[in-house]
Formats: C-alpha cells, structure tokens, sequence
C-alpha cells in the first residue's frame, strides 16, 4: 500500500523532468497550438511526423479527402479571410530609341495621364477609343489586335494613331502600297511616319479606364468642348483600317474632343456581303453596351455619331430593339450622320421614326455614283438602297435632311463610297454640322441648293 504514492512521486518527477530537459540540452520546448479549445504540439521537425501524416507532396485534392474521411472538425472554427489579388496595372511600353515618349502609365487612377507618344515636326498623334466584338488574334508590335471572328464580348482599348503633317492630304488614309493575294497583304513599301498614318500602339481598357481616360481628352477639349463623336463603320472594313480611318475623320474635322469608333466583325472582303450583313444585324447588344460607356463618359454632354453604309444596318438594328440601355435616353444623340446607308430604301422609311427619336437632327447624304451600293442594289433585283439616288431623287422622310453629293462625290475609277469623308465639299459641311447645329442644311452652307418635289424637299450639293 505504501508503494502507490511512491510511485506517483516518481511518475510526476520523470514527466517534469521531460519538460526541464530542452533547458539544460539547449533545444527550443515544443511549441503547442489552440485547435478547438484543446492544446496540441506544433511540430517543427518534419522526421518527428507520425506516419499517418500526409506527406507535403500529397495532391491537395488527395489531402482534403482524408481530412474528409476524418472525424467531424472540432466545435469551433477558424475562418481565414484571403486578402483580393492585386489591381492589374497597365504599362504602355516604348518602341525603342528615338521614340518619344511620355512616363509610362503605373496606375488606373483616373487622374493619371494617358501616356501619348509626342507629337513631332514630322506627325501628329490622333487617339481613337475603340469597343469591338470582334475576336482578339495574335498580338503585334503595336499591341493587341482583332480579326474577323465574332466574339461574345465587348472589348474596350484605345488606339494612338500617327498622321504625317506634310504628306496627308484631307480625305485620305495615306497607307504604303501592297497587294492582297487570297487574304494574305503583301506590303510593297515598309512604313514611314513621315509618309503614312501608323498604328503606334493599342491598348486594352477595362470599362472603368475607358470612360476616364476618355474624359481626360473630353476634359483637354477647346473648339469641341464637352463633345464627344462617334464613328461605325461599313462593309469590307478590318480593325486597323476603321482605326485609321475614325482617325483621319477626327483629324479632318478639327475634333480635338474624344473619337470614339465602334468596330463589328466585317470579313474585309468584297466576297462576304451576306456574312457582313449578319455580322452588322447581332452587333446591337454589344454597340448598346459600349455607347452606354461613351454617354457614361465624365465631361461629355452632347455625343454626335457618324454610320457609314453597313454601319447604318447596325445602328438600325439598336434602334428598333425594345428596352435597351440607348433606347432609356430619349434624344441621346445631337447630331447624326447617316453616309450612304445600305439599307433598301422602303425598309428604311418604316424605320426611320427609331433615327429622329434618337437623334435632334439627322442627316443623310446620299450619292448616286457610289458603286458600292449599287452593287447592293444589283443583289436585290434592282431595288434602291436608302443611301442610293434613282432615277426620281433620293429618298426623303420627315426629320431627315437627305443631301445629293453625287456631283463631288464623284471619282473616275473609285467605288465613290466615301464621299462623306473624301470630298472637301462634304467634309465643310459636316465640319459646320458638328460646330454650328445650324439647320436646315443652306442656311449653313448657301451653296446648297434646295430641290422641292411632290414628296418633300432635299438639298443638292453642287460639285
């Protein structure tokens, strides 16, 4: 009987002599742990583990299995809040020496300035911001780029395009020469800053970063204050020809306000007529989204729009749409152009109420020399296209301004089918549209002559 206490003395004795030993041995004591209100060791030797450990190699999947398998967690648990990845930054990179540039752009604040390559004796720089559901290709030395696949997405970027000073001429995309040979372009002559509009850079914006920087050129605006234009373009065109070309528009007219250019996925080829026309038909939700980020756009007040041939068909097809976000403005639009639309004329007058609501002022300049709708016309047996000028004058709607600039609309070997921005004659008046808002269209332009007939009136432009 007397041996029972004795041993516990001794039991007490040998287990705090194992907790006094690291002390004399040098060795840190074993950390312990708070797990479900119980205590438990840390241990920090990986040889020390029990076999029945995982190993830290185990797939993570194989490791959550067994802790599946194990028994139910203990009654109180510990939630682990992950802290949100990082803000994606962009950084517009240089294209090497020689190439003037601005600090690079390290953050989305909208307050940081838009890195712009710096204008030389040699060009100008004209930026474009652009939304496309097009599908993005592969990347080139200018950054990302889309093809001619749809895709199922809105994509926002901008665009910085450069413009010789002394080799461009008004109305023109200066581009050095080249041949296409089964949709491949074999260029002719290598790019010149001092000889051709280039693409210096693109970049990708997420929606947030489009509307700022936006309204960091809305904000920069003088002659265009507080305006904002926007440009769609037609059949037969790629990305970078509609960049270049809302470029030359913006640069053309003096606009110094934010250019903006929607761009559907044409095929860029003669060949791909109907495939464009259903390219142009489900572009709607993606051109409502976008236009919702211009309008969203901090600083602008009043947005004009310019809808070039095929570009009239997809801005129809918004148009018509019930219970989008465009159709929620009213008058959204103060000024807007309607240049050749290739949209069959009886159709067009069943629609055209969509474009007065949508617009304070609507203009329609049709050519009858535009080979292009007349190739239009041909594939539907002859009948007109709204943007076409028969035989008894072009078409003529109330709301609608319609203008005949067949005379210097017409070009010896050209399809005629930019006349809007090829002729300085219409470039002077779309130039008056945008900066005065004076209508009916002599009053700002006295060379205009009026035409009346039994079915309303229209103005001729002389050539």
């Amino acid at each position: 009987m007397r041996r029972k206490p004795l041993i516990v003395i001794l039991a007490v004795l040998a287990i705090g002599l194992l907790f006094a030993l690291p002390v004399f041995t040098g060795k840190p004591a074993p950390e312990t742990a708070q797990i479900g209100g119980a205590t438990a060791p840390v241990i920090a030797d990986k040889s020390a583990m029990p076999d029945d450990m995982p190993p830290d190699d185990m797939p993570m999947q194989s490791v959550a299995e067994e802790e599946t398998a194990m028994a139910a967690p203990p009654p109180e648990s510990v939630v682990v809040e992950l802290a949100p990845p990082p803000t994606p930054i962009l950084v517009e990179e240089g294209t090497g020496a020689g190439d003037p540039e601005t600090l690079p752009l390290t953050s989305v604040n909208p307050e940081t300035a838009l890195p712009t390559l710096a204008e030389t004796d040699s060009y100008v720089v004209q930026r474009v911001f652009f939304g496309t559901d097009r599908k993005e290709t592969e990347p080139d030395g200018s950054g990302p780029t889309f093809g001619t696949g749809r895709a199922t997405a809105l994509s926002l970027g901008t665009a910085q395009i450069t413009i010789p000073r002394k080799a461009h001429k008004s109305g023109k995309v200066e581009r050095p020469l080249s041949i296409t040979l089964f949709r491949v372009t074999i260029p002719l002559q290598r790019e010149d800053r001092d000889k051709h509009m280039t693409i210096h850079k693109r970049s990708l914006l997420s929606p947030s970063e489009f509307r700022a920087f936006a309204g960091q050129a809305a904000a920069q605006s003088q002659t265009y204050a507080g305006t904002a234009l926007v440009f769609i373009h037609g059949f037969n065109f790629g990305f970078d020809e509609a960049v270049f070309r809302t470029a030359q528009i913006a640069h053309d007219l003096d606009f110094d306000g934010p250019a903006f250019l929607y761009s559907w996925p044409s095929q860029d080829r003669l060949a791909s007529y109907v495939t464009d026309t259903d390219s142009a038909d489900r572009a709607a939700p993606f051109m409502d989204e976008f236009l919702d980020h211009v309008f969203e756009t901090p600083g602008v007040e009043r947005v004009h729009i310019i809808a070039h041939s095929m570009g009239n068909r997809a801005l129809a097809g918004l148009l018509v749409r019930a219970g989008t976000r465009l159709s929620q403005r009213g008058r959204a639009f103060d000024q807007m152009i309607l240049a050749a639309p290739d949209i069959d004329a009886t159709i067009f007058t069943t629609v055209a109420q969509h474009f007065t609501a949508a617009a304070n002022h609507v203009t329609l300049y049709a050519c009858g020399s535009d080979r292009a709708l007349l190739a239009s016309r041909k594939l539907r047996d002859d009948y007109p296209r709204a943007g076409d000028v028969p035989d008894d004058g072009p078409i003529i709607l109330p709301g609608v301004e319609t203008i005949d600039v067949t005379g210097p609309g017409t070009t010896m070997f050209s399809l005629n089918h930019n006349a809007y921005v090829e002729s300085h004659s219409v470039l002077a008046d779309l130039r008056l549209i945008l900066t005065t808002g004076l209508h009916p269209p002599a009053i700002r332009l006295p060379s205009l002559r009026e035409k009346v007939l039994e079915r309303g009136k229209y103005w001729l432009m002389p050539e």
